[in-house]
């Protein structure tokens, strides 16, 4: 009879249960839904491996707890099995765009790298592979990083912190302080670094125990600082210097993004010009302030990863000229003040859709701003472009929300963003 029961029937239960039959250890599966495999109840005794999928509230969770169970994270179960060195990148937003640049940037130099964590390959389906010489590249949510009291990469990245997620964490304290494990127990010997042009970001640092490194896009004593024209890395006094044009042609988070990454990898010995050369051949990921158009003046922008405010005002400070918005999906717990507090002097039209749309419509008029209602999608794109059509400028979806209300996923809302733009420049042209 087996100890350990896996909550979470998931692409990560999954992972773990197969993780487990490679260590020669048998595993039962919970989920509130369903129940246990088998007739089981948790006790002292029980180990219980934690998916990150499950909220902090679920009430098999509170039963393991009231048992006197043991928790487990998957993240920190597979980080005491892994033999490679780990650089562990978290975030509001950020993270999987800087986590793929430092594992192409890795991969560029000869390094052997692996892309593990959230949204991708779980950290247990390849941890036992991992070998000493190898780097492990994880993208580490705020699920994953929740109840975790031992994890400690050789390097952590802390992109920036802002509202989201308060559908599963109960506040933003909480969210937080998961987010600060990426951190937390790390020692003398390790780096945690920092994005210096996020005030969040950059107030925990003083929480770091370890080697705390910067990075920033106007502050020049960071230790990765971009003026505009050159990036300059300056490590414990080694300090190089490269101009890039690459980085110029780029929106200010993507820079900062790869600032990040750059600083990751000179950790592991990486040259900021091996680095600089790597992000020449990189490709951003769709759904990221994507350009997917551009006619009769106007171009579309497809920020459908946007899933949260802070990530929505960036991508609208991001843009010059006039901009027409399309926000709304399903809810995540927070208000949107902050987008019309902070509002550019170009956002001249903005429209809603989805489960949060007359949420946002109230938020709008209290401060003096008209939010347009449509059903879907396809009416926003038309209000948008009607909107923008004798002045030019900027149609961007950046939703400020999740969007479960109506897709499988962000990627599935963006991809249908594009198509009625194709459509739209068909019809256009006629």
């Amino acid at each position: 009879m087996t100890d350990i029961v896996i909550y979470g029937r998931g692409k990560t239960g999954q992972s773990l249960h197969k993780l487990l039959q490679k260590q020669g250890k048998s595993a039962i599966f919970y989920d509130d839904e369903n129940g246990f495999d088998i007739p089981f109840g948790f006790s002292p005794n029980t180990t219980v491996l934690l998916s990150p999928g499950v909220k902090p509230n679920a009430r098999g969770l509170t039963l393991a707890k009231q048992a006197g169970a043991k928790i487990v994270v998957e993240l920190e179960y597979c980080f005491a099995l892994c033999k490679a060195p780990c650089i562990s990148v978290t975030g509001t937003n950020g993270k999987t765009t800087t986590c793929q640049l430092i594992h192409h940037i890795l991969r560029h130099v000869g390094k052997h790298a692996r892309l593990l964590g959230n949204g991708g390959v779980p950290f247990a389906e390849h941890v036992l592979d991992c070998l000493p010489e190898d780097i492990v590249v994880l993208e580490s949510s705020s699920f994953q990083l929740n109840n975790c009291k031992s994890f400690a990469p050789k390097v952590s990245v802390f992109t920036n912190l802002a509202t989201d997620h308060l559908d599963y964490h109960a506040s933003m304290t909480e969210y937080s302080v998961a987010k600060q494990n990426n951190f937390a127990h790390q020692q003398n010997d390790a780096f945690a670094i920092f994005n210096a042009d996020d005030k969040n970001a950059l107030a925990l640092s003083a929480k770091c125990k370890c080697n705390a490194l910067f990075y920033s896009t106007f502050n020049k004593y960071a230790n990765c600082f971009w003026d505009g024209a050159n990036v300059q890395l300056n490590l414990f006094g080694n300090i190089q210097k490269c101009h890039s044009g690459m980085l110029t042609k780029m929106y200010t988070h993507n820079q900062s993004n790869c600032l990040g990454a750059i600083l990751a990898c000179s950790v592991f010995g990486v040259s900021l010009q091996d680095s600089l050369q790597a992000i020449c051949t990189y490709k951003f990921p769709a759904h990221r302030m994507q350009v997917v158009a551009n006619f009769c003046g106007i171009t579309f922008v497809d920020d459908s990863k946007g899933t949260n405010v802070h990530a929505t005002i960036n991508a609208c400070n991001a843009i010059d000229g006039n901009i027409a918005l399309i926000l709304g999906g399903s809810k995540k717990g927070y208000q949107f003040d902050e987008i019309f507090q902070s509002a550019p002097s170009g956002l001249i039209y903005i429209c809603a859709t989805g489960q949060t749309a007359p949420d946002i419509a109230i938020c709008g008029k209290k401060y003096g701003k008209k939010v347009h209602i449509f059903d879907d999608i396809r009416g926003c794109v038309k209000g948008c472009f009607d909107n923008l059509q004798s002045v030019g400028g900027t149609v961007l979806m950046s939703n400020a929300c999740a969007s479960f209300d109506k897709f499988s996923g962000y990627a599935e809302r963006g991809n249908y963003f594009q198509q009625v733009v194709e459509e739209l420049k068909v019809e256009s042209q006629v």
